[in-house]
């Protein structure tokens, strides 16, 4: 399962995977992410919604793989 999970968060653009590791796995805020980042806070959620939906979709077309 971890390398499923590696490979999907390796097809994201750099933005992209920066954004999921700090929300998602070190728990930063928005606010916080835009400050690590220099994007404001309405694109940090832009851009997570984008990657999740991408790692969604990576994570289920291999579901149906196997």
């Amino acid at each position: 399962m971890k390398k499923v999970l590696e490979e999907a968060l390796a097809r994201l653009s750099e933005t992209a995977r920066s954004l999921v590791l700090l929300k998602d796995y070190e728990g930063y805020s928005y606010d916080e992410i835009g400050e690590i980042t220099g994007l404001n806070e309405s694109q940090v959620k832009v851009y997570l919604h984008r990657a999740r939906i991408q790692l969604k979709n990576y994570l289920v077309s291999i579901e149906n793989v196997m």
